[in-house]
């Protein structure tokens, strides 16, 4: 991959929404109802038409074929948050994981409006039309199980507590974020970002009275404030840091992080035990025939 920054914020746009466009496409044929079948297909599928649309622009600097940039890289080359890599799991933690991911993108999308990148800037565009049919669609469903039985709350608010630590890493600074803040590719940094996200979430779980799963992720042991596992990729000869992320805490009625990132994780390429298998199966028919048109 060449030296240029834009590409790291590509391809971690690009590879977010490749991986949450295959994990949701699992469910095809397993969700709840026929209509949900409908609506969850689609979401994926517009999912990997921007992930498309991300690498052809990618394509468009470096040269590098389309097909390639989403199936014939090694697997530590992907630069997607950790958190769109995990399993499916039961359907309350597909609907807690949509409703964090899809509204951190309304607000990385959002401050990409204003990036001096007019590819890029064209291209979101048309992405938040379909997206904020996405964004609806995870609020019906976050409402839906927060409102409804007492079984389908606590499975909710465990789901919630599971994947909030690796949702804030959505967030991981880029490894050159400061040439792209520099030059108006990236008009906000991702700290930035992530305080802007905490105030829409906790607005939403204060409403629903699930905002203690924001404290759990800090009670005891941090582990699930950790969104890598301990199979960490190499880099020049020693393990990188595991990426922890900031902490939560309540200021003045509203929920903050306190502190920064540190350690690297999935924008550097370090992601968990679930992206192999994941990676082998999305890339087989690719690597199996080398140099075929698709």
């Amino acid at each position: 991959m060449g030296s240029d920054p834009r590409l790291g914020l590509l391809l971690a746009l690009a590879d977010d929404e490749l991986i949450m466009g295959h994990r949701l496409s699992e469910w095809t044929g397993w969700v709840p109802y026929v209509e949900e079948d409908l609506a969850m297909s689609s979401i994926a599928q517009d999912e990997l038409g921007h992930a498309r649309a991300l690498y052809e622009i990618v394509s468009s600097i470096d040269g590098q074929d389309v097909d390639a940039l989403a199936l014939g890289r090694a697997a530590d080359e992907y630069r997607n948050a950790v958190l769109c890599e995990r399993p499916n799991r039961d359907y309350a933690y597909t609907v807690a994981r949509h409703w964090l991911y899809d509204t951190a993108d309304d607000v990385r999308l959002a401050a990409l409006d204003a990036t001096t990148f007019k590819e890029l800037r064209e291209a979101i565009e048309v992405f938040r039309l379909e997206e904020r049919y996405h964004l609806e669609h995870a609020r019906l469903w976050f409402r839906r199980l927060a409102e409804g039985p007492v079984e389908a709350r606590r499975r909710l608010a465990d789901a919630l507590e599971a994947a909030i630590g690796e949702a804030l890493a959505l967030f991981e600074p880029l490894p050159e974020e400061n040439a792209l803040l520099a030059d108006g590719t990236l008009p906000r940094a991702h700290e930035e970002m992530l305080a802007d996200w905490l105030a829409v979430i906790g607005a939403d779980l204060d409403a629903a009275g699930l905002d203690y799963v924001l404290a759990g992720g800090d009670e005891g042991s941090d582990a699930e404030m950790i969104p890598t596992s301990a199979g960490a990729i190499e880099a020049d000869g020693d393990a990188r840091a595991r990426l922890q992320v900031p902490g939560l805490a309540r200021r003045d009625g509203r929920w903050a992080h306190e502190g920064a990132f540190a350690g690297a994780g999935g924008r550097h390429g370090q992601h968990s035990e679930d992206f192999e298998p994941l990676w082998t199966e999305m890339t087989a028919l690719y690597r199996a025939h080398p140099g075929a048109s698709w």
